[in-house]
């Protein structure tokens, strides 16, 4: 993946994150441990910035030409690189996860995304029919593999996210994913997403918890259109042609764009790599890469502070 800029990005915030972590309270019996938790992300972000196996990432930072040359590009390296048995075990921990979320919430910050109209989708992370990975399912168009459902600002930035099986249902994961938002605080007006969306428990889930109203364009699935035990749904189709509705709905696309950037060479989540199986991989690939796509934003917004630096 390109974008030096957005990698010395991230190893910066990840300084700053780590000289104030305070880790929680998961130790276990034993020696103290040789590598912090931020050198073990370090190199795990390397990986997934090169788009390479671990073990890959780890034999090229430990060769010195390896280092130099990247370091003649502009590249800030890990300095410490842990062993792939330590890069296995390590990231099973909560405190892995935790600092991960630490360096996330530390670049959305500095993001400051608007939070207004939020827009919710899904999209399918496939690998090969011929794959062995026992997680894998069948999902929508014949698709095996796993989903990604994310809940975004209207400024693409993702709020909000959850890997799951292909086979599992929008509507199952759509109320984590607003409970998640709640309980980050987010008090937006609306949220927008496809006919996929349209359930009365959904608009329901969207109003009590987040106080909002779900947007999303009436799905019959089939049937007779009847309002008389969806009063939300009905409220929705009585103003559908309100200027303030379309207007929130025009949003929508926002998503696919995020999910375009996402999916080309510079991300590589077109599908997923050979060497990322089962599902616990699977979420810990999606979430260094958002991280990664968090910092290339961040990136693009500041440009001229960063090219004055460089």
């Amino acid at each position: 993946m390109d974008g030096g800029l957005s990698w010395n990005e991230l190893y910066r915030v990840v300084t700053v994150v780590a000289t104030r972590w305070n880790p929680p309270s998961d130790r276990r019996r034993g020696r103290p441990d040789t590598f912090e938790v931020a050198d073990i992300a370090l190199v795990l972000w390397w990986a997934a910035f090169q788009e390479q196996p671990v073990s890959t990432a780890i034999r090229n930072l430990k060769r010195p030409r390896y280092r130099r040359a990247m370091r003649l590009l502009g590249h800030q390296l890990p300095i410490k690189v842990p062993h792939a048995s330590t890069l296995s075990r390590r990231p099973k921990r909560l405190e892995f996860w935790v600092f991960l979320l630490a360096v996330d919430v530390a670049i959305k910050t500095r993001l400051r995304p608007g939070c207004r109209r939020l827009v919710i989708d899904s999209t399918p992370l496939p690998v090969p029919h011929v794959s062995h990975d026992a997680d894998a399912t069948w999902g929508h168009h014949r698709q095996r593999g796993d989903r990604w459902h994310t809940l975004v600002s209207e400024d693409r930035v993702i709020l909000a996210s959850q890997v799951e099986g292909a086979n599992v249902h929008e509507l199952t994961v759509a109320p984590r994913l607003v409970e998640k938002a709640a309980a980050d605080g987010l008090h937006p007006w609306c949220v927008v997403g496809d006919d996929g969306y349209d359930s009365e428990p959904l608009h329901r889930a969207v109003r009590a918890t987040l106080h909002a109203r779900l947007i999303a364009p009436l799905n019959d699935r089939g049937g007779a259109r009847t309002m008389r035990r969806t009063p939300l749904r009905a409220w929705l189709n009585e103003r559908w042609e309100t200027p303030r509705i379309r207007q929130a709905h025009r949003l929508r696309p926002t998503i696919e764009r995020m999910y375009s950037v996402l999916k080309s060479r510079r991300f590589g989540l077109f599908a997923l790599p050979p060497w990322v199986r089962h599902l616990s991989a699977v979420r810990r690939c999606i979430i260094l890469k958002q991280i990664l796509y968090h910092a290339d934003l961040l990136i693009q917004r500041t440009p001229s502070q960063h090219a004055t630096s460089a």
